[in-house]
């Protein structure tokens, strides 16, 4: 605790100055250059690096990806300002060739009652 008391000012600035901006990883790149031309965002990977990073890192995993695309596109923590509208429809549109092309998911009941009989 006296450790923390007797911090220096520029200790504290220090830690709370802004990091670099994060690169666009070439793992993201190359999951760029791999989505049809419809569907690639073009904002989001300038706007948003750190998020197209996310996204590239989870869109092998059906769960993680459509849970981190919840997390984006819904509000749960109130007082959000989103993204501008533009991206949203980027990211929108990824969520939907995802769950439409990438790893189609049920998206009616009736879509569940085909599933199970086949």
């Amino acid at each position: 605790m006296a450790a923390i008391l007797h911090e220096s000012l520029d200790d504290v600035i220090a830690r709370r100055r802004p990091q670099p901006p994060e690169p666009l990883h070439g793992d993201t790149i190359k999951w760029l250059a791999s989505l049809p031309a419809d569907v690639r965002p073009t904002l989001l990977p300038i706007q948003f690096v750190r998020i197209a990073n996310a996204l590239a890192r989870v869109w092998p995993a059906p769960r993680a990806c459509l849970n981190y695309f919840e997390d984006l596109l819904i509000d749960r923590r109130g007082g959000r300002h989103g993204f501008p509208f533009e991206v949203a429809l980027e990211i929108a549109g990824l969520k939907d060739h995802y769950e439409t092309v990438v790893h189609p998911t049920s998206q009616t009941v009736w879509d569940l009652i085909m599933e199970v009989r086949r």
